[in-house]
């Protein structure tokens, strides 16, 4: 089918199939296909690359990824989907949709797999409101050789994870690879059916490989925001705080948030 983002043809397939949004996956169907190309733009994706995508719904977004792309995987958890989306991208050769719950997907294995044969290797999702955060640091976490990120979110969160001023664990996670940006705004009207909120398209372009002692050392520091990052640490470090903090060249009344990710990377050095 083509131009399946179009509302009479989202509608056709769902009716076909008696299916409709699932609230648990928290799924949105984008219904305007100028979005969906506005968006594939700001990937810069080409035949050399290939595209990862979490949460492919039926395949609207997925069917402009593959005129651009060498390849596209999606990961669907949603098994009632089957039936539609052979229908709906049937006539593709270059997608391939694995039914699996990308959160247990080995994701850099997969990737050195794919880079055999595609030069680059990006993400690319809407991702369900309820799990952005979990989906952002599994791939982050998963130390997989991607060259970019490029993810829908609730855009209070694309404004916040963009806000050099707000800090979070999963902001210097991201800061630790590379750079983030907001690339484009995406009207709540253009989905079926229509979240409360409006979204964004956020991108992150992979410069360095994640270091995995950040994830436990900044969940601590910020397990108490108010603490000092003294009395935070100690958990980690007991009686060796101070003169941690101290040889990493950082005043231990400070709080969290108040640190650099160049301050976090220092201390994995003592874990």
């Amino acid at each position: 089918m083509k131009d399946i983002a179009k509302k009479s043809n989202t509608q056709y397939l769902l009716d076909k199939y008696k299916l409709q949004a699932s609230k648990k996956f928290g799924q949105n169907f984008l219904i305007d296909l100028n979005t969906i190309k506005r968006i594939v733009a700001t990937t810069h994706i080409d035949k050399e690359t290939c595209v990862i995508e979490i949460g492919p719904g039926i395949g609207a977004l997925s069917e402009q990824l593959a005129y651009h792309a060498g390849y596209v995987r999606c990961y669907e958890i949603d098994t009632r989907l089957k039936d539609l989306l052979k229908e709906s991208l049937g006539e593709f050769t270059n997608i391939e949709v694995v039914f699996q719950d990308f959160l247990t997907v080995d994701l850099k294995k997969i990737v050195e797999e794919l880079k055999q044969t595609y030069s680059k290797v990006c993400i690319i999702a809407n991702l369900p409101y309820y799990i952005t955060s979990d989906i952002l640091e599994h791939i982050i976490c998963s130390q997989a050789s991607l060259s970019s990120i490029h993810a829908m979110v609730q855009k209070e969160v694309a404004l916040k994870l963009t806000d050099t001023q707000y800090h979070s664990p999963l902001t210097f996670m991201i800061e630790s690879i590379g750079t983030i940006s907001l690339d484009m705004h995406v009207s709540r009207n253009v989905f079926s059916p229509a979240p409360r909120v409006d979204s964004a398209i956020i991108a992150i372009h992979i410069h360095k490989e994640y270091n995995i002692l950040l994830t436990h050392l900044l969940k601590q520091a910020f397990t108490q925001k108010r603490k000092t990052i003294y009395n935070n640490l100690k958990v980690i470090f007991g009686t060796n705080t101070k003169y941690i903090l101290e040889q990493c060249q950082i005043e231990e009344n400070k709080r969290p948030e108040e640190l650099k990710i160049e301050d976090y990377l220092k201390l994995t050095k003592y874990l």
